[in-house]
């Protein structure tokens, strides 16, 4: 999640800085830029002159041409929330249209990016906010949003792909078929009716004073089984937790929270770990010059973990 050069509120074109500061009610006096995630747009803090705060999101095609997009869905997901969840409420949108500026004005969250590496305190804080999440989003609040069974299976659908690849670990490389099937095993488990985030990472969580973790970036949220969200939060605690943290005791207690079978999320991991082995492999996507390298690390970790997991060893044979 290495830092880099992106757009700020000043190179906004007018109209969008003008719409900020209506919404607002003040002009802006001060910004202060998001760091870390992946977005090729505008990721600000606006400080205004009477005190208030915000924080905006912006993209237009020029940057990215999925950016404005996932905006919209953004957008779509955060509209369908009832209010007093841990998210960063939605202020106002603004939206050009296909070849224009698409902005997000949420409320700015006091406290900071969820810090690395993950302990023990700062999962349990994690899962808490999703457990919240999962009562208040089951049933999803509104229709319209694809199953998760949809949104994942071209990211579990790519291990025939990596056949005959050179570079590849000998360990997957042996295991091929048993990969694909884990992968396609996940599919069949994880549809339901939560709305899910699809997404988690650290950068899309923020930690307040208090403790709690908010959860950000909605773009990719779809409906599904509650277990989802949690069981891809763990790839997290198996790439980026300190030594200390033990992946497979919180995997086990995700399992049993939410009563699903351990090795349903070994499957579904299983299935992921194709997915960035497969785009870790890809030319960097337009404005986003350090995704492959985190898709390259993710896939590292993974493997590591799928080796020597006793969970893992259990349901991938080769």
């Amino acid at each position: 999640m290495a830092d880099r050069h992106r757009p700020t509120f000043t190179d906004l074109p007018a109209q969008v800085r003008g719409w900020a500061e209506e919404v607002l009610g003040s002009p802006v006096a001060g910004t202060g830029p998001a760091t870390g995630g992946y977005s090729p747009g505008v990721t600000d803090s606006l400080f205004c002159a009477d005190g208030r705060s915000a924080f905006l999101k912006a993209s237009h095609p020029s940057l990215n041409p999925d950016s404005p997009g996932l905006l919209r869905s953004e957008l779509r997901a955060l509209r369908a929330m009832p209010a007093g969840l841990p998210i960063a409420a939605l202020l106002d949108a603004f939206d050009e249209g296909a070849d224009g500026w698409v902005a997000v004005l949420l409320e700015r969250v006091p406290g900071v990016q969820a810090p690395l590496p993950w302990t023990d305190t700062t999962i349990e804080a994690a899962l808490a906010s999703l457990a919240e999440l999962a009562g208040a989003l089951t049933p999803a609040p509104v229709g319209g949003f694809g199953g998760a069974g949809d949104a994942l299976a071209p990211l579990m659908t790519l291990w025939s792909e990596l056949a005959g690849v050179d570079d590849l670990d000998p360990w997957c490389a042996a295991r091929l078929p048993a990969l694909d099937a884990a992968g396609c095993r996940a599919l069949a488990t994880v549809d339901g009716d939560t709305l899910l985030h699809l997404d988690l990472r650290a950068d899309n969580l923020m930690l307040r004073e208090d403790g709690r973790l908010i959860i950000v970036d909605w773009a990719w949220a779809a409906r599904g089984a509650a277990w989802v969200d949690p069981a891809l939060l763990a790839i997290e605690f198996i790439s980026s937790a300190a030594p200390e943290v033990d992946a497979d005791a919180w995997i086990e207690h995700v399992a049993g929270t939410y009563r699903v079978a351990t090795d349903s999320i070994v499957d579904l991991l299983a299935g992921i770990l194709g997915f960035f082995e497969r785009t870790g492999r890809l030319p960097d996507p337009p404005g986003l010059p350090t995704l492959r390298d985190f898709q390259r690390f993710q896939a590292a970790a993974l493997r590591r973990w799928l080796r020597r997991s006793p969970h893992a060893r259990r349901s991938i044979r080769g």
